[in-house]
């Protein structure tokens, strides 16, 4: 009997909102920091070395399991990245010393690249099947909305449950979603897409053959990675800032939580956005927001400064679901999933270096200093990258790229 591709994608679209409230509403992010800082009397600046091989475990992954993906599945490797997830989740729970946190980091790094390309890939291959592949960028939004929305949730009661109980249980109880959100991807049906399923190796060149051969792939994936490394600074940088200003742990969820929501705001009218002002205009302000937010955080030593925060949230829910679909909409279905890992690595590759330097930084000299750092980083990498960018970048009245992949050069 013929598959209803209509019907599997609607179903599709609902397990994969339920994936990620499931995997994103995480009690223990919003106190994780102070957690390892305060609580198991850990330094900042060895915390977030720790990231360094963290990424680049994660870089070494990413395209490997998104190769894995085109070649058994999306849904089977979403499965296992979320079941390694909450074993991550429950290792930092009982974390004591810094050998403890390494190994968590390393299963992180699988979940990570487990997880990195494969959803998407999946729902927009489960729309083209089904012939409404327009689609894709409203349910990337919505996702994304999801994603921090979700997260939101998760770090606005994270730090009344910690104040409730402990830093440390906040953090245990955390595993659950996860655990369950592994289900619920083997649950996805799988896309019958039409393509030839060619070894694993050779589909794992000739993803990372049409990125790199692709102009419009290639930049974008340059460009965007940098964008989202500097969204990644408030992720560090927020805890820190608090606790430097001593707020109280219960109301760590409240200064974090709004910040979140103005991203899933944006998330939600990304497409309409881009769709209005354009990408390459978007993509400008972007550049500009983030230098001038990093530049007033380095200058002015104030908790009313927090606000600032905002600026990466907003730019972040606004662009993230742009790229995503700008990427998606230049790459071949039988790569898909490798070519969005290879976006996934480049990101990766960055913030293991970024974030160790930020860490010592805001050790060693002040965390101004490292706002500083930042502002004057992306003043400097960001302006390059967006010319390159726009150079490339055909408008979204002409058509599509080809479903064929490039020859090597």
């Amino acid at each position: 009997m013929p598959r209803d591709y209509a019907a599997a994608a609607r179903r599709n679209e609902r397990l994969y909102y339920t994936f990620i409230i499931l995997m994103e509403t995480g009690f223990w992010f919003g106190i994780w920091i102070k957690y390892l800082t305060v609580g198991r009397g850990l330094e900042l600046r060895y915390i977030l070395l720790m990231d360094l091989p963290f990424w680049l475990m994660v870089a070494a992954l990413e395209a490997p399991f998104g190769a894995l993906a085109d070649r058994i599945g999306s849904n089977r490797v979403l499965a296992l990245g979320a079941a390694v997830f909450a074993l991550t989740i429950a290792g930092f729970g009982f974390t004591t010393n810094y050998w403890m946190l390494f190994a968590d980091y390393m299963l992180w790094a699988i979940a990570q690249a487990c997880r990195s390309g494969a959803d998407q890939a999946l729902m927009f291959d489960s729309l083209r099947q089904a012939g409404n592949e327009d689609r894709f960028a409203r349910i990337i939004g919505r996702g994304f909305a999801l994603q921090i929305g979700s997260a939101m949730i998760g770090v606005l009661l994270g730090g009344f449950i910690a104040a409730a109980t402990s830093l440390a249980f906040t953090v245990q109880i955390s595993f659950f979603g996860p655990l369950i959100a592994a289900g619920v991807a083997l649950a996805m049906v799988e896309p019958h897409v039409e393509h030839e399923r060619p070894p694993y190796i050779q589909n794992l060149k000739r993803g990372f053959s049409y990125a790199w051969h692709t102009p419009q792939v290639r930049y974008t994936v340059l460009f965007g990675s940098t964008v989202m490394m500097a969204a990644f600074t408030p992720v560090i940088l927020m805890q820190p800032f608090l606790i430097e200003h001593d707020v109280p742990t219960k109301l760590f969820g409240v200064y974090q939580a709004p910040l979140r929501l103005t991203a899933v705001v944006a998330a939600i009218f990304a497409h309409r956005a881009a769709a209005k002002t354009g990408a390459p205009k978007m993509f400008a302000l972007a550049v500009i927001g983030m230098v001038v937010a990093f530049a007033g955080l380095s200058t002015i030593d104030r908790i009313g400064m927090f606000a600032l925060f905002a600026v990466p949230a907003l730019i972040q829910g606004f662009m993230r679901p742009t790229i995503d679909t700008y990427v998606n909409q230049h790459t071949p279905s039988e790569t898909r999933a490798t070519v969005l890992s290879v976006s996934s690595l480049a990101l990766s590759v960055q913030v293991a270096f970024f974030e160790p330097t930020v860490g010592f930084i805001t050790d060693g000299i002040s965390i101004r200093a490292a706002f500083g750092f930042v502002a004057a980083l992306f003043l400097v990498v960001m302006p390059p990258l967006y010319v390159l960018w726009r150079r490339a970048y055909i408008p979204p009245q002409r058509p599509p790229v080809r479903e064929i992949a490039p020859e090597a050069a």
